[in-house]
């Protein structure tokens, strides 16, 4: 089975990520925790045996990521649900079985809930990671379904509850992971983060 980890992410710049965080640090404190969940990330995936598939948003340094299982494509489509739902048709045109999503706002993703996403692949036709604040921090199909990403309210409290609603409604066989936290905004920050912060400010 060939398998697949797409990683949505963005150029890290001031005023375009982590918005929200940025209402209350400030950009440049934002961008430095954007980053810094951007290497987390990659360094996870990077002990995982799949193809890694970055869909960006603005420009990337390819030259700083593997050769061997790297690929790398612009997001495209108007809203996250049509970005996240092209990039899913990209992956099963290129032969992969396996397929998840995933972005860079988690910082208590385990390579143990990567792993438990693909196993759970074969028996399933949707795994979803729910995030505490109401959304998911990774998505998996064996095949693209469109509608899974129809209808939703984006960057609300809703769009886990609403995903669920479309599955159930088309009778898909749905497995949850644990319930894990975003970071959006300066609430979610965990201990470790809040240190980091005040080490800019320390500066």
């Amino acid at each position: 089975m060939k398998k697949a980890i797409i990683v949505f992410q963005k150029f890290p710049t001031p005023g375009k990520v982590k918005t929200r965080l940025a209402a209350t640090i400030g950009n440049e404190k934002a961008v430095y925790i954007y980053s810094y969940l951007l290497n987390y990330t990659h360094k996870l995936i990077s002990s995982i045996t799949a193809d890694v598939l970055i869909f960006h948003e603005g420009p990337i340094e390819t030259e700083q990521y593997p050769k061997d299982n790297y690929s790398f494509f612009p997001q495209t489509g108007k809203d996250l649900g049509k970005k996240m739902s092209r990039a899913f048709d990209q992956a099963f045109e290129q032969g992969y079985d396996h397929v998840i999503i995933i972005g860079t706002d988690c910082l208590e993703l385990r390579i143990r809930h990567i792993e438990e996403a693909f196993a759970v692949l074969k028996n399933n036709d949707l795994v979803l990671g729910p995030a505490e604040d109401g959304g998911y921090y990774l998505i998996g199909l064996n095949k693209n379904d469109g509608q899974l990403f129809k209808n939703i309210a984006w960057s609300s409290d809703a769009v886990f509850a609403n995903t669920i609603a479309i599955a159930t409604e088309k009778q898909l066989k749905v497995h949850l992971l644990e319930c894990l936290n975003d970071i959006d905004e300066y609430s979610d920050l965990c201990d470790h983060l809040k240190a980091l912060v005040s080490k800019i400010d320390s500066k």
